[in-house]
C-alpha cells in the first residue's frame, strides 16, 4: 500500500529522477492511498494508475483534540506566547517554509497592519527539515519573519521552537483566523484541527480545498495573485460566526475523526491481505479527509 505524501501538481516539486522512483513505487502498489480525491485522479492521469487499485481517504483529526477543544482556556494560552488579549489573532497554521508562502502571508500582513491596528501575526517555525536546502530556506523565511516582527513591535509573534500537536491546537483555539496557502497540498490536518479549534479559514484556491468545501467545510478561498488577495480578505476578516464554527465542528465529528478513518484503513487492509482488491475510488466509511501535519 503507498500513501503519496505530496503529488507532482507542481513541476517544481519533481526531478526526473524521483519522477521515475514515484511511478516505480506507485506502479508497484497494491493500493495506492491518496487522501484528497484531486491526487487520487492525478494518480489515476498522470502515472497510470488503475482506477481499481486507488482508493482515498483520510488520515482524520485526532479524536483527543475533540476532548481538548473545550478545555483550552484562550486568554491563558495568548498569555503563555505573548499575544495581546483584545488582538483579532491570525494564526499561519503550517510550517515556515517557500512551499507553504510564508513570505507572501508576511507582506499580506505588513500591506494591511496600518489599516488593521487590531490584527496579530503569529508565525509557527515547525519542524526543522532533515534536507539541507529546505531547512536553510526555512531558516531564511523565519528571519524574515524577525524582521517584519522587529519593524511593528507587538505586532507579530514568531513561535520558534517546534510544538506539540496539543500545544499548536491550543494555540487555534486560542486565534481567530487560520490561514494555509500551501503552492500544491492535500487534504491537511493541520487546517482540519484549525477548523475544529473554529478558526476563520482562508485557504489557496487549490483542488484539494474546493473539495473541502464541497463537502461541507466553511471557508474562503484566497484569489490569485496571492499576495493582494490574502491582503484583500484580512482587511475585513474577524471571527468566525458561531454558527459556522458549529457547522465545522459537526463536519469534523461525524467525518473527519482519526477513529473513524483507522477503521476505513484496517478494511483496506484486510481485504489487502486476503488478496481482494479494495473497492475504487472513495470509501465508504469515512469521507475522505486530511494530509500530513507540517
Amino acid at each position: 500500500m503507498t500513501a503519496p505524501a505530496t503529488t507532482s501538481t507542481d513541476p517544481r516539486s519533481r526531478t526526473d529522477g524521483l519522477g521515475w522512483v514515484t511511478r516505480a513505487a506507485l506502479r508497484r502498489a497494491d493500493l495506492v492511498l491518496p487522501t484528497s480525491a484531486s491526487v487520487t485522479e492525478e494518480m489515476t492521469a498522470r502515472y497510470r494508475i488503475p482506477v481499481a487499485r486507488t482508493a482515498t481517504l483520510s488520515w482524520g483529526v485526532d479524536d483527543d483534540l475533540l476532548r481538548l477543544r473545550d478545555t483550552v482556556h484562550r486568554p491563558g494560552v495568548r498569555d503563555a506566547f505573548g499575544i495581546p488579549a483584545a488582538a483579532t489573532v491570525l494564526l499561519s497554521v503550517r510550517s515556515a517554509a517557500p512551499v507553504y508562502r510564508t513570505d507572501d502571508i508576511l507582506r499580506a500582513f505588513a500591506q494591511v497592519a496600518e489599516e488593521r491596528p487590531d490584527l496579530h501575526l503569529v508565525v509557527l517555525a515547525g519542524h526543522e527539515p532533515a534536507e539541507s536546502g529546505a531547512a536553510e530556506a526555512r531558516t531564511g523565511c523565519l528571519a524574515r519573519a524577525a524582521e517584519l516582527a522587529e519593524s511593528l513591535p507587538g505586532r507579530v509573534t514568531l513561535v520558534r521552537r517546534t510544538l506539540t500537536g496539543q500545544e499548536t491546537f491550543a494555540l487555534m483555539c486560542a486565534s481567530d483566523i487560520a490561514v494555509s496557502v500551501p503552492r500544491w497540498d492535500q487534504r491537511s490536518s493541520s487546517v482540519l484541527e484549525a477548523a475544529l479549534a473554529g478558526c476563520r479559514l482562508l485557504l489557496a484556491d487549490l483542488p484539494p480545498y474546493r473539495e473541502l468545501l464541497a463537502d461541507g467545510l466553511v471557508a474562503e478561498l484566497v484569489p490569485e495573485p496571492l499576495g493582494a488577495g490574502l491582503a484583500g480578505l484580512l482587511r475585513t476578516a474577524g471571527s468566525l460566526p458561531e454558527r459556522d464554527r458549529s457547522a465545522n465542528r459537526s463536519f469534523i465529528e461525524t467525518s473527519e475523526t482519526w477513529s473513524r478513518q483507522v477503521s476505513a484503513m484496517q478494511g483496506f487492509y484486510r481485504r489487502l491481505s486476503a488478496g481482494a482488491r479494495p473497492p475504487a475510488g472513495r470509501p465508504t466509511t469515512p469521507r475522505p479527509g486530511a494530509g500530513e501535519r507540517s
